[in-house]
């Protein structure tokens, strides 16, 4: 995905965004609380594919967004 609304966190040339498949969102969200990672995007739901989604992202360490989703 790329986000044309917004400027890249880190600097030029930088990764604005990473996804990552989880099977076990809950899971993945307790393990960043539990790592105290800085989090994007609190733990939500978009209705994307037949079911749709839960979501959350957390600051990387170049300062890139990383998205933890799970396709539900």
């Amino acid at each position: 995905e790329l986000y044309g609304d917004r400027p890249i966190m880190g600097e030029t040339g930088a990764i604005d965004h990473i996804a990552l498949n989880s099977t076990d969102i809950e899971a993945s969200y307790a393990v960043c609380r539990e790592l105290g990672l800085t989090f994007f995007d609190d733990l939500s739901s978009l209705p994307f594919w037949s079911n749709g989604i839960k979501y959350f992202s957390v600051i990387g360490p170049s300062r890139e967004i990383i998205e933890i989703c799970q396709k539900l």
